[in-house]
C-alpha cells in the first residue's frame, strides 16, 4: 500500500528526531532484569528514555495474588493493557475492576494503587506518554 506524500514527509521528520539509540529491534523482557516496586509488585523497563532513547516509556508488570503496589501517581498519561488475570485499581473516590484482554487509561495526576484480586498473576504492560523516568 502507498503512503501519501503527508504521511512520507511526516515519517521523514520523526525519522530526523530519532535519538542514535533508536533502531528497529526485538526486545525479549525475559532478558531485562525486573525491579521491585513498593507493595511487592514487580516490572520491567522494556522502553526508556535515558536507555533507548525512545518518545514513550513502556514497562512490562506482573503482580502475585494478594500483592500490589503503593499508592502513586505519574505526571504523564498511562496506559496499560493487561495480559492475564484480573485485578483492581483503587482511586481516590471509586475503584476500576480489570480482567485479561481489557485496557485501562490512568490520566496524569490520578493516585491509584493496583492490587491482583485473584489466584493468577497478574501480567500487564504499561505505556507512558511522555516518557517517564
Amino acid at each position: 500500500k502507498k503512503q501519501s506524500a503527508a504521511a512520507l514527509t511526516y515519517c521523514k521528520g520523526e525519522k530526523e528526531k530519532m535519538s542514535p539509540k533508536s533502531k528497529a529491534r526485538i526486545i525479549r523482557p525475559d532478558e531485562i532484569p525486573s525491579e521491585e516496586i513498593a507493595g511487592g509488585a514487580r516490572h520491567r523497563g522494556i522502553l526508556t528514555q535515558a536507555r533507548d532513547g525512545t518518545g514513550v516509556t513502556v514497562y512490562k508488570s506482573h503482580i502475585r495474588p494478594g500483592k500490589s503496589h503503593d499508592w502513586h501517581s505519574h505526571e504523564v498519561d498511562e496506559v496499560m493493557y493487561i495480559i492475564s488475570g484480573e485485578g483492581r485499581y483503587e482511586l481516590e473516590g471509586g475503584e476500576l475492576r480489570y480482567k485479561a484482554g481489557e485496557f485501562v487509561f490512568m490520566p496524569r495526576g490520578t493516585q491509584h494503587r493496583n492490587t491482583c484480586t485473584t489466584d493468577e498473576d497478574v501480567h500487564m504492560v504499561a505505556i507512558f506518554n511522555p516518557p517517564v523516568e
